[in-house]
């Protein structure tokens, strides 16, 4: 899986999560809670995995359900899964 199609299914997966995505044209993920939008996250390729602006690892590429979560969680979203089938 290249890291275009992995950052649209991390997309999907935190737009089923309650999220707000926007994304850049160089494939970072801009996500916000919906409910505070001065809390947010950048989430980057990082290569096999997934970090935050920090250099944080959130998440592996293939694993984008729970790479979703943890973002989820950072973002203090309440747990809201959805499934979300591609």
């Amino acid at each position: 899986m290249d890291a275009m199609t992995a950052s649209a299914i991390l997309a999907d997966q935190l737009t089923a999560r309650g999220l707000s995505v926007t994304k850049a044209d160089d494939g970072t993920l801009n996500v916000t809670n919906p409910l505070h939008s001065r809390v947010g996250e950048h989430v980057t390729d990082g290569g096999d995995c997934y970090l935050t602006d920090y250099g944080y690892e959130i998440g592996q590429h293939g694993d984008e359900p729970a790479t979703a979560d943890r973002v989820a969680f950072l973002l203090g979203l309440p747990d809201q899964r959805q499934e979300v089938t591609r």
